[in-house]
């Protein structure tokens, strides 16, 4: 794979302390393995939102790392995949581990989204481990991917989830009416950030893209999950549903209140 100007960046020593005390980060004993993994997967996923604002505000995506550390560390943002997975990513490579994106197409209500428009992120410890932190509905640590009948199911309070070895790459899968669907498919090969230029672009612009269409925030909680749509907040705690109608008057307050963002959206300006 050729390294490009993005990949070859790191982050400083200074910003990755940022990021550990951002994170609450504390232990001093820090080895790669796979229960600091989860650990750093859990710390990460709690703190920073999934979110689409700039998209929605029409604000370009930036992936260079110096403006992901501004956005999610300084401003305490979120952000999609191409942001979250690239940030958790050099994250992990200095914490020692070996880390790297794969190119991944989701599975939707409707059938299959764009064919690899989502970018995942894979450790490799004992095994291949799927630690995407950019997809919004996954558990607080790693997946092992392993053949079907030997994976391991991973207990969520949000639900069950697995990562299946599936025609020379894997499938990340939910139980779901009894049966663990398909949540997206993804191979194995190491991808830059300049393979998903095209999808980068189409993801931000596109009117077909449902970042384009809609706002889409959340953020899981010690017994659920929180998410803001442009109509509702809608709080899941042990499977039962709070919604409150999301206005202009409001979604300052719930952005601050339970994504810890402040944060104009235009639409509402």
């Amino acid at each position: 794979m050729t390294e490009t100007l993005f990949e070859s960046q790191t982050f400083t020593p200074a910003q990755i302390k940022a990021i550990d005390h951002y994170l609450n980060i504390s232990r001093s004993d820090e080895q790669a393995d796979l229960s600091q993994l989860n650990q750093l997967i859990a710390h990460y996923a709690s703190t920073v939102p999934f979110e689409n604002i700039s998209v929605q505000n029409k604000v370009p995506i930036d992936v260079k790392l110096e403006s992901l550390f501004h956005k999610i560390v300084e401003c305490r943002r979120g952000g999609y995949c191409y942001e979250m997975n690239t940030f958790f990513k050099h994250y992990l490579l200095y914490k020692g581990y070996d880390a790297y994106n794969v190119s991944a197409t989701i599975h939707t209500p409707d059938g299959w989204s764009r064919e690899g428009s989502h970018m995942s992120l894979l450790v490799q410890l004992d095994r291949l481990y799927v630690a995407d932190v950019g997809f919004g509905d996954l558990p607080l640590q790693a997946l092992p991917i392993m053949s079907e009948d030997e994976a391991v199911v991973i207990h969520d309070v949000n639900g069950q989830y697995r990562a299946v070895e599936r025609d020379n790459g894997f499938v990340v899968q939910k139980l779901k009416e009894g049966e663990f669907q398909t949540l997206y498919r993804a191979e194995f090969e190491p991808r830059d950030l300049s393979y998903f230029d095209d999808n980068l672009y189409y993801n931000q612009h596109n009117p077909d893209s449902i970042f384009v269409k809609k706002l889409i925030i959340t953020l899981p909680l010690s017994d659920g999950r929180v998410t803001m749509s442009d109509r509702n907040l809608t709080i899941t705690k042990q499977g039962k549903k709070e919604v409150q109608a999301v206005t202009k008057d409001n979604y300052r307050q719930f952005l601050n209140d339970y994504f810890g963002m402040d944060v104009a959206i235009n639409k509402w300006e």
